[in-house]
């Protein structure tokens, strides 16, 4: 047999921030490195609101009407809604016809 030997290398990790440190100097200022990442991380909401726009207007919205090229948002919307009620008629009959299994099945063994 094989031995199994399950000891892994740890890496030593280090913490960015030392709180010994923040403590030390009693006044728990921030590192001036952590501030300046804290403020790359953060954006304006006017700008997030931009990025937003500017990604909406990058969408290929598909016509309304049909064309030769596609069909319209009505045409799949129809195709959509007439798959949903087929499933719905699917799985309503198979919940239907294993209720009615069911309620045989312990009807046979309560007699």
């Amino acid at each position: 047999m094989a031995k199994k030997n399950f000891d892994l290398p740890t890496p030593n990790v280090e913490p960015s921030v030392k709180p010994a440190e923040e403590t030390a100097s009693g006044k728990g200022k921030k590192n001036v490195a952590t501030k300046k990442a804290n403020a790359k991380k953060r954006k304006p909401i006017g700008r997030f609101f931009r990025d937003i726009i500017s990604e909406l207007k990058k969408v290929d919205w598909a016509k309304f009407k049909s064309t030769k090229a596609s069909k319209g948002v009505l045409a799949q919307t129809g195709t959509v809604l007439l798959i949903v009620v087929v499933f719905i008629i699917l799985i309503t009959a198979m919940d239907i016809g294993l209720s009615e299994l069911l309620n045989l099945l312990i009807g046979a063994a309560a007699a």
